[in-house]
């Protein structure tokens, strides 16, 4: 039975997990990079750290810069880093041996299919969305929302009942939604469908006002959820196109929150853990760097793979490209990046659609 847990990253979200599994009985080891010291310094200041929100109370979280010893600590390796952080934390695993070990990225945004992620391990789960709605004030760890379901796959699905009942572990305050594969995953991610447009359509107040605004409650409006409602479409087109019978975005945010808004106004205006949410301060904010390159550029490279028309996608794309002079076409996770430059249509379909028969059918 799991009884200990790594968790590489102490940002807010690992220190969110790191908090929840303690509360469990679950003990935790956090790797902090030596290049990103913020909170591990102020944790280490501190001395134990404040949680406040939806969970409350102190906790006393042990960190580590050595990533040896993280991998001794637990064979369970919780990526809580931005996918933009992913490759170079990979990039410190590679010399070690993790084929007895499970890597589970939250979230992963198909990282495992990454030249990057080109490691000897046991098994490479991704989930599509961070436990918690989080974020640090003044040292303390506020947590808006913590997600009752999130969705999860496995870079290899031929494991036994154990492995399942070890990752519940890792999460034993959520109903993990078992997918058929990381593109599943990837795709019920609907960071892509809310966050880049509610940014770039309200570019102008945020840079005017330094973000003094609610970004869902106030930056969410009709125009702005039609727009959105037009990529989501064509993201649901994708996971059709696979075989997934995946939900909007609306639908699958309450899913994992446990509501039951009619409409993206309305969740946005709302939902507690999305309407008290702040603007970020400027354009730089992984909002757009890390749900820009890692998802919406993924989601047009499938789309075309697919044939389906990704127009919408695309003019977010290079919208964003033009405000912020970055080609995420180039650096983004597309295909070629992701291993699937030369994979045809039905190659792709029966790689990663629902067509497999595994042990995973029994956890549907």
């Amino acid at each position: 039975m799991l009884s200990r847990v790594s968790i590489v990253g102490a940002g807010p979200a690992g220190l969110a997990l790191a908090a929840d599994l303690q509360s469990h009985g679950i003990s935790a080891l956090m790797y902090s990079h030596p290049d990103h010291p913020q909170h591990a310094n102020r944790l280490r200041d501190n001395g134990r750290l404040r949680v406040s929100g939806v969970m409350e109370g102190f906790t006393d979280l042990e960190l580590t810069t050595d990533m040896a010893e993280i991998i001794a600590f637990s064979h369970i390796v919780v990526l809580a880093v931005p996918s933009t952080g992913q490759e170079t934390v990979l990039k410190e695993l590679k010399p070690f041996d993790l084929r007895q070990h499970t890597i589970v990225a939250i979230p992963g945004n198909l990282f495992s299919l990454t030249k990057a992620a080109g490691i000897k391990v046991g098994n490479i789960l991704e989930t599509n969305l961070s436990p918690y709605s989080c974020r640090m004030d003044d040292g303390k760890l506020l947590v808006l929302g913590r997600k009752r379901r999130i969705f999860i796959g496995a870079l290899h699905n031929e494991v036994s009942a154990d492995f399942y009942e070890d990752v519940q572990r890792v999460f034993p305050f959520v109903e993990l939604k078992w997918c058929h594969s990381v593109v599943e995953v990837c795709l019920s991610n609907v960071n892509g469908v809310f966050h880049p447009l509610m940014m770039l359509m309200n570019a102008g107040r945020i840079e005017s006002t330094a973000g003094d605004f609610l970004l869902y409650a106030e930056g969410l409006t009709r125009s702005v959820a039609n727009a959105m409602q037009a990529v989501d479409r064509v993201r649901m087109q994708i996971a059709a196109a696979f075989g997934f019978r995946l939900r909007s975005a609306v639908d699958i945010s309450n899913d994992c929150y446990g509501q039951r808004f009619t409409d993206l106004v309305d969740l946005a205006r709302h939902s507690p853990p999305h309407r008290s949410l702040r603007s970020p301060a400027d354009m730089a904010h992984r909002n757009i760097s890390e749900d820009v390159p890692d998802l919406l550029v993924c989601w047009h490279g499938l789309a075309e793979k697919l044939g389906i028309d990704a127009s919408p996608i695309r003019a977010v794309i290079v919208l964003v490209e033009m405000a912020t002079g970055v080609n995420y076409m180039e650096t983004g996770r597309n295909m070629k990046r992701l291993n699937l430059e030369n994979v045809s249509r039905s190659e792709l379909v029966a790689r990663f659609g629902p067509c497999l028969v595994t042990h995973l059918e029994t956890r549907l």
